[in-house]
């Protein structure tokens, strides 16, 4: 019995009282919410937490080297808030964050942001690392969660709010005594996990502490540290937490999401529309478990909407190529931006969409992109690509589409089914795409280089006897491997050529004909597509040569032989 046939015999995956909905555990309905209605018209200002929340979640995490090259990457990208590290966590995160400060790595208009618990002995570590510095964010938090609480810590909700409060208390006095300028952040962590109200009135009691002003703005930081709800929950929480924060002038809102239900960078979005001005995230969604929101896809979000989105990604392979090294990660090949497969369409309807919106475009120079299938031009983000690879699920438009962009050949659109028909067989049997180098080679064997009864050997104008009722030929063939020279006569060389293969004995016609030139400069090759009918079979066949009627005459040779089984 097969594993299918067993798992068809299972009764599913019924609820069975372990789970319960987010809605149950925590009311955060918000009946006369205004996000719906809201446009992300501008960019939030982004934090990385590579260097932090990524690194921590590594299995090997970056060396110091690793930590300083991804660092100067995203310096040059244009991030503006960077969290460097841990301080107080380990020497190596100290060190990382002296050497930015002692070696002036941290360019104007950059503030490097520094994570502490809220413990004393912490925070004073996390203090004694930044001494010296440009102005830095010191991102201070505790568990607010009801499970952190109850469980891990074991404390109440007012020895949670007190521990927040003396310890932003305590950063507030030793900010008043550093020569380094400081702003404050606040985040209560797992606040998806924490009561609304409760997760309320720990900031507000935060921002009482720190007395923010409309000048000095400090960041309160709301973490899904676990994503438990559908985006748009989170979005009410966001929204209902901005209404009701204290000194809201003076209080930036930030997100930190986490991708644990696969849908942050549909929550970071809500909560944008939401009141959030700032999210906290990692290139291409690097993180705990499975991850943290991806601020690659979340900038080029934007940036497809017409949003400048205040990173600069026009070399997004370099990008990767760092983060890659620098991490050991690698990006999935279907993400949507930075993905190997990303730009690529196999489904012959999906290529056929993209020819013609490419042609069109090719066509009216028109600045607006609007291309089926591809929501981005991936040449703005650095990526040469071709969008039509090839396999057994393409179409014959697909094929067209590649061999003339690619190869160089336009074949006639009656031209299609053949070729298609002659790449679906290969690549049905070899189970796998085909590259377009050996596209070409098959191509060349099937339609250019057709061997058969027929052999081209030369061919002639017989100029003595042109006249005014057409042009005479000599067709010189190799056939069923003998040489044999004919005359002929006709309206054309083509037609001549045709004239010498029926007094062969061969009943041929031509139904088409078209040709171009194959590649520019005074050498370049005619190409020329012949259509043939002969004994009730009509077929192409494809020409090259440096002189148009001998790439016709070889075409129309190629023809022939395909209609000799």
């Amino acid at each position: 019995m097969s594993a299918s046939q067993d798992l068809s015999n299972e009764k599913g995956m019924p609820p069975n009282g372990k789970y319960q909905g987010y809605q149950e555990r925590f009311d955060v309905r918000l009946p006369d919410r205004t996000w719906p209605d809201q446009l992300i018209l501008k960019a939030p200002a982004w934090c990385s937490v590579d260097l932090r929340d990524g690194n921590q979640a590594l299995a090997n995490p970056m060396t110091a080297e690793q930590k300083l090259e991804f660092y100067r990457m995203l310096v040059s990208i244009g991030f503006k808030q960077i969290e460097i590290g841990y301080p107080a966590a380990s020497v190596v995160e100290h060190e990382f964050a002296r050497t930015l400060i002692e070696e002036r790595l941290i360019p104007a208009g950059v503030k490097p942001q520094v994570l502490t618990a809220t413990r004393e002995d912490l925070v004073l570590k996390t203090f004694e690392s930044i001494r010296g510095g440009p102005e830095t964010i010191v991102h201070v938090y505790n568990s607010t969660s009801k499970v952190q609480r109850e469980i891990v810590f074991k404390m109440s909700k007012d020895e949670t709010m007190e521990r927040a409060v003396e310890a932003a208390r305590l950063v507030r006095r030793l900010s008043d005594d550093l020569s380094t300028p400081v702003q404050y952040q606040y985040s209560p962590e797992s606040f998806t996990g924490t009561e609304r109200d409760f997760a309320l009135d720990v900031c507000n009691a935060v921002i009482e502490a720190w007395e923010p002003t409309p000048e000095h703005k400090l960041i309160i930081n709301l973490p899904a540290t676990v994503e438990m709800s559908t985006p748009n929950i989170f979005a009410d929480q966001v929204e209902w937490i901005s209404r009701y924060l204290k000194r809201r002038d003076s209080v930036i809102l930030s997100v930190h999401p986490h991708n644990d239900r696969g849908t942050a960078v549909a929550a970071s979005e809500l909560a944008l529309m939401a009141g959030a001005e700032r999210i906290e995230g990692t290139l291409f969604g690097n993180g705990e478990r499975a991850g943290n929101v991806d601020l690659v896809i979340l900038a080029l979000n934007l940036f497809t909407q017409g949003v400048d989105p205040g990173i600069n990604l026009k070399d997004l392979p370099k990008v990767r190529e760092v983060y890659e090294r620098c991490t050991g990660q690698k990006v999935p090949d279907r993400h949507p931006y930075g993905g190997d497969a990303s730009p690529i369409a196999y489904s012959g309807t999906h290529q056929t969409a993209i020819k013609r919106c490419l042609e069109q475009r090719a066509m009216t120079l028109e600045p607006l992109w609007n291309v089926a299938y591809l929501p981005i031009d991936f040449e703005d983000v650095g990526r040469s690509y071709a969008p039509i690879i090839i396999n057994s699920q393409s179409g014959k438009n697909g094929i067209a589409y590649v061999l003339e962009t690619e190869l160089g050949f336009k074949i006639p659109k009656e031209m299609e089914s053949e070729v298609s028909s002659v790449v679906q067989s290969w690549c049905d049997s070899h189970g796998t795409s085909i590259p377009s180098h050996l596209m070409m080679a098959l191509f060349k064997e099937a339609f250019v280089h057709r061997t058969g009864v027929f052999e081209y050997c030369s061919f002639k104008h017989l100029a003595q006897h042109e006249d005014a009722c057409g042009t005479k030929v000599n067709l010189a063939l190799y056939i069923n491997k003998h040489l044999i020279e004919q005359e002929g006569a006709g309206n054309g060389p083509i037609d001549a050529a045709v004239d010498a293969l029926q007094k062969l004995g061969k009943e041929v016609s031509v139904v088409s004909f078209s040709e171009h030139s194959l590649a520019a400069g005074s050498a370049a090759s005619a190409v020329a597509y012949v259509q043939v009918a002969c004994n009730g079979v009509t077929r192409f066949g494809v020409g090259i040569d440096t002189s148009t009627e001998v790439a016709g005459v070889k075409a129309l040779i190629s023809a022939l032989n395909r209609t000799v089984h």
